[in-house]
């Protein structure tokens, strides 16, 4: 008797393990619905900058935190809050983290061919996001481009809230740090809380200024790149 896996969303749980081993299909296979598949190179592939692949993986890390965040807002009767925030808190940083690496590289090119030199993509930096964020704002300040320091400034500031409290970025992803010592959520006696309405309005405009601020300076570098090549196209080299 043959068994629709997708008659309903928990189909699969009146079949036994052995029995779905031999029917599930390989998540990697096309099954021919296009709404309902993920399609991983369609906004990654070898053609886009590499800043920009950055920038559209550090937006979903955001929106899913978003998302994460809304849903618990909406019902947390079963206190899924608790746990939830440490993905909510993993894709934030992850997000934050991959934007500043794209910009902190955008925006060195970007002062370069504003004086017509050439600057090749370069993503540096590790997993420190204050650090990131303290390279971001020197560079601004090197730049023409100034009046993005206000917006920095505030990414910095939701940055130095967290880091107050631990500059361990795995504390989103497991209780104990590298050398197995708790991490300070473990530690403490007292409730360490997280007001998440106020946590929204923070990550929306953190995600907002990153969002904006690398899309203004990926414009900024295509609107030059096409003078140069019309430059080019007119008057020769």
């Amino acid at each position: 008797m043959g068994v629709d896996l997708f008659e309903s969303k928990d189909a699969w749980k009146k079949i036994d393990t052995k029995a779905l081993m031999d029917i599930i299909p390989n998540y990697f296979e096309f099954t021919g619905d296009i709404e309902k598949s993920a399609y991983l190179n369609w906004r990654f592939n070898f053609i886009r900058d590499t800043e920009c692949q950055f920038y559209e993986m550090g937006k979903a890390y955001f929106e899913t935190a978003i998302h994460l965040i809304d849903e618990c807002i909406k019902d947390n009767s079963d206190k899924k809050a608790d746990i939830w925030i440490f993905p909510i808190l993993f894709n934030v940083v992850h997000g934050t983290e991959i934007y500043l690496k794209g910009f902190n590289s955008q925006i060195r090119i970007l002062e370069k061919i504003e004086k017509q030199e050439y600057q090749e993509s370069r993503i540096e930096g590790k997993h420190n996001i204050l650090q990131l964020c303290q390279t971001a704002i020197s560079l601004i300040r090197l730049s023409s481009h100034k009046d993005l320091l206000p917006e920095f400034e505030f990414v910095k500031s939701f940055i130095d809230i967290l880091y107050a409290n631990t500059n361990d970025m795995t504390f989103a992803r497991y209780p104990v740090d590298s050398g197995k010592q708790p991490h300070f959520y473990v530690q403490k006696t007292e409730n360490i809380t997280i007001d998440l309405d106020v946590l929204r309005i923070w990550v929306c405009k953190v995600f907002e200024i990153l969002d904006g601020c690398t899309g203004f300076v990926d414009f900024q570098i295509d609107q030059i790149k096409e003078w140069l090549y019309e430059m080019q196209q007119e008057y020769g080299e």
